[in-house]
């Protein structure tokens, strides 16, 4: 029950001094591949790529005639930079109110770090999609990198019909998951030492995998350090699958289990030409999974600065994301989808 007029008129209220955050959800692979960002330059990126072998060898003996002429082998990749920009609008008169002796939360922060970890959740969106979007200026997702033409026909400038390396391992699972079709998406896209090093699947999907293994895994790893993403008390740290851990994202596509190299995947960035580094890490927002280092990239976006308005009490700006998420060769990595159970 709601106090008394005699409680209101006599004792202030209470203010928590934080943010409790009930919307954003896991954005595991957002900040795997945030955390390794290079460094994007030039109009374009060009990243040649051999695509056939050369004349073929041949056996001869004697004045037998040898090889003269020349095949071509390569041909370049082509990306191009995209921008995604979120916006911070803050009414001066809100922004006087707050600032008095009655301010528990420093608004303009507060709404700083609240709308750079909205944008972190958009671009986990943005990396999980095809790339399509606003008129195909997105940022390249998954759906259109781990793909064999099924969404996307051309990848680099390219055709995935002519050039077959342009083509990932798509898998139909036919409903279920099983250690052998994990294996064997593996051996598609392995060479040696040439191998994925990165698993994540969904969370319900993550559940069916872990049916597969938690029957051998009675013993508890020690090679690992605690951390909020992996840690568990059923019986082991991290689910590990041939080394590598097996981990969970909520923007990952129901159904979907990735395997990823990361030595030919990445994001490379490039910064807004003027304005400071921000990172989706808050101190006056909690409950989510930015509060974990792992989440919230240190340069991942360039703040603009306030922009004020010429013919209104207020002020605006932008948090800028610039750069492409690519891979430079595309059937190095593979997904299985469509798993409903085991």
């Amino acid at each position: 029950m709601p106090p008394n007029v005699n409680i209101t008129t006599t004792t202030n209220q209470y203010l928590a001094p934080a943010w409790v955050d009930q919307i954003l959800r896991d954005n595991y692979f957002f900040g795997k591949i945030l955390k390794k960002t290079e460094k994007w330059n030039g109009s374009q990126m060009l990243f040649p790529m051999k695509y056939q072998k050369g004349v073929a060898s041949i056996a001869f003996n004697g004045f037998d005639l040898l090889p003269i002429t020349q095949q071509p082998v390569s041909v370049n990749m082509t990306f191009y930079p995209t921008f995604v920009a979120t916006n911070v609008a803050l009414a001066g008169s809100d922004l006087s109110v707050n600032k008095t002796q009655m301010q528990t939360l420093n608004l303009m922060t507060t709404m700083m770090e609240s709308r750079s970890q909205d944008q972190a959740d958009d671009i986990g969106t943005f990396f999980q999609a095809d790339g399509t979007s606003f008129g195909g200026k997105a940022p390249a997702g998954l759906a259109n990198i781990v793909d064999d033409g099924t969404n996307a026909a051309n990848y680099a400038g390219l055709s995935r019909a002519t050039y077959s390396g342009l083509n990932a391992t798509v898998t139909a699972s036919s409903g279920t998951i099983s250690l052998l079709k994990v294996r064997q998406l593996w051996n598609a896209i392995s060479d040696g030492p040439v191998a994925p090093d990165t698993i994540f699947t969904d969370y319900t999907t993550w559940a069916y995998f872990e049916q597969l293994l938690t029957p051998f895994q009675r013993n508890n790893y020690t090679d690992f350090a605690p951390n909020k993403a992996n840690g568990s008390a059923a019986g082991y740290r991290a689910m590990v699958w041939d080394g590598m851990e097996v981990n969970r994202d909520k923007k990952v596509t129901t159904g979907h289990f990735y395997m990823i190299n990361t030595d030919f995947l990445a994001f490379f960035g490039l910064n807004w030409w003027e304005g400071s580094k921000v990172s989706p890490k808050a101190k006056n927002i909690e409950g989510n999974v930015y509060e974990d280092a792992e989440y919230a990239p240190g340069n991942a976006f360039t703040w603009t600065g306030w922009i004020r308005a010429y013919n209104q009490g207020a002020i605006n700006g932008f948090m800028i994301m610039g750069g492409q998420l690519l891979s430079r060769s595309p059937f190095r990595n593979g997904v299985l989808t469509g798993i409903t159970g085991v």
